[in-house]
């Protein structure tokens, strides 16, 4: 996710800064000349042509300009501070998708993140006076040479959920559910102050488990408590009913 907030960064690297810009002319056709021209557009701070290093295929137009149109103020002011330009092999650990878009807290929305083109390479920039560099992932489509972007894509399932009504929020919780994704079984603990929001992406939800753990009602106070299992956006497929003591409440897929 670091590597592609970076690239979504230098993306930004164009139009901002009252850059130059040059003709249209053929893709590299080898990864060198790749590397030759980005430095060369640094060098001569041409946007367009930094632009044209990019494949943009897969990403649509609203975020293109977005993306294009921001264009990495800071790298661009960085230009004159590149040291070397070098092409460098794929690290081990070089994760050609990203697990979610998402953060943790919200649970899996079936959103995922791959690059647009199959990943060969890295594109190294050096940078003198700060002790750091940057490293683009390149690719080839045909005969040309890109940097490669990453763009969204939804995998199979649908939204999972156990939803939680506990009003007053003095009436605490505990349980935990169970969902398929892909033939693996995946648990999800829940209670009154973690996870309450958590959704789950896959196939069905298998196995759910909630137990009151406070009784404890407040005078003049229309106290409610039940919980709902959903599958899909609106699709509910379980409520509980309200639950009025300690006894624990099971749904079970049949």
């Amino acid at each position: 996710m670091k590597r592609l907030s970076y690239v979504a960064c230098l993306n930004f690297v164009i139009a901002a800064c009252g850059l130059t810009s040059g003709l249209a002319k053929d893709a590299p056709t080898s990864a060198e000349q790749l590397r030759s021209e980005l430095e060369s557009a640094f060098k001569n701070k041409d946007a367009n042509a930094i632009i044209s290093l990019f494949d943009w295929d897969g990403v649509d137009n609203e975020m293109k300009q977005m993306m294009s149109g921001m264009i990495a103020g800071n790298a661009m002011r960085n230009a004159t501070n590149i040291t070397s330009v070098t092409l460098s092999p794929l690290p081990t650990n070089f994760q050609l998708t990203v697990s979610s878009f998402l953060p943790d807290w919200q649970g899996d929305h079936g959103m995922r993140g791959k690059y647009n083109i199959p990943v060969i390479g890295m594109i190294r920039m050096n940078y003198s006076g700060k002790g750091q560099n940057v490293e683009l992932p390149y690719g080839k489509k045909g005969n040309a040479f890109y940097i490669a972007e990453q763009i969204a894509y939804q995998v199979p399932g649908k939204a999972l959920n156990v939803r939680v009504d506990n009003i007053p929020r003095s009436l605490t919780y505990t349980g935990y559910w169970v969902y398929a994704k892909e033939g693996k079984e995946i648990s999800v603990i829940i209670n009154d102050h973690t996870n309450e929001f958590r959704q789950g992406w896959g196939d069905y939800v298998k196995y759910c488990y909630v137990r009151r753990t406070s009784t404890n009602e407040t005078p003049g106070f229309a106290n409610f408590f039940e919980f709902r299992v959903t599958e899909g956006i609106t699709n509910v497929i379980f409520e509980s009913g309200q639950m009025t003591n300690e006894d624990p409440v099971v749904y079970e897929k049949k």
